[in-house]
């Protein structure tokens, strides 16, 4: 790949990295943490890695500008460097560290499955100055995917719709959600994912908030709803299980606190007063 020879471009190689920036590093789809830390001196990788190793700004701010690098962890043994499944900082790190490790897998995925041109096959080039790939043969710009998708937390009295999904863990449940569909609104998608994995309806449909979701590149829009009707149906595909849980007898497997599901059973407890 082609990349900008400015250290202020958004994608350059890792030997234009400034000594005092600081790197998250993705071996696939994991972590590379270095005793235990998620960020590696800057300075450190310039002299470990090959200088035409692909890095791609996350935060540019001045005193400690930070950056994503895609490698393998193999490079790195002799500095205690160990994988880390991602989904294991919701539990140990502060929001910020999970906030910038997800945008650096977000980054490193996006850059490794975008390599040619969707209209001509060109190799991709690395913009010489936003965060975008462009094809040098007829300049189509490719920036990074994000995917929006509605998770819910659908109320009745004292209760909530919780489900355990498929690939998840047998013991933990969770909130609905599903991906946005061409066309749709985020209530929309609401509704339909709701009736397609519980067979409930629901009504009054409040936005709560939202988050960055990196598995791979989701974003994820955060509602509460009423339930509206119906009896639990699950087709055994995407979700095993769907049960009314009420407040005072909440699952013990819940999703982390600062995910936008533990929000979302959070504001609901909060209202209860429980």
């Amino acid at each position: 790949m082609s990349l900008a020879q400015s250290s202020s471009a958004a994608i350059l190689m890792v030997q234009q990295l400034p000594d005092h920036g600081r790197c998250v590093l993705v071996d696939e789809s994991q972590l590379i943490l270095r005793a235990g830390e998620v960020y590696w001196p800057a300075s450190l990788l310039k002299a470990l890695l090959d200088p035409m190793t692909t890095a791609v700004a996350l935060d540019v701010g001045k005193d400690a500008p930070l950056y994503a690098l895609s490698c393998e962890i193999a490079r790195l043994s002799q500095y205690e460097a160990v994988l880390c499944n991602p989904r294991s900082l919701l539990q140990s790190s502060l929001p910020s560290v999970f906030a910038h490790a997800g945008k650096a897998l977000q980054l490193a995925h996006w850059i490794k499955s975008h390599r040619h041109c969707g209209f001509c096959g060109s190799r991709l080039e690395a913009h010489t100055v936003e965060r975008a790939l462009q094809c040098p043969e007829c300049q189509h710009r490719v920036f990074p995917r994000i995917s929006p998708c509605v998770i819910a937390l659908v109320r009745r009295d004292t209760q909530i719709l919780l489900a355990r999904h498929v690939g998840r863990g047998s013991g933990n449940f969770s909130c609905l959600a599903g991906f946005m569909e061409v066309g749709e609104t985020p209530e929309e998608t609401l509704c339909r994912e709701v009736l397609e994995e519980t067979a409930i309806t629901v009504s009054n449909i409040r936005y709560v908030g939202s988050q960055s979701w990196p598995f791979p590149s989701q974003l994820m829009l955060g509602f509460h709803a009423d339930y509206a009707g119906g009896e639990i149906k699950v087709d055994g595909h995407e979700i095993l299980e769907a049960r009314w849980f009420d407040a005072s007898d909440l699952p013990t497997a819940l999703p982390p606190p600062f995910s936008v599901a533990g929000q979302l059973i959070a504001l609901f407890l909060q209202d209860l007063k429980v």
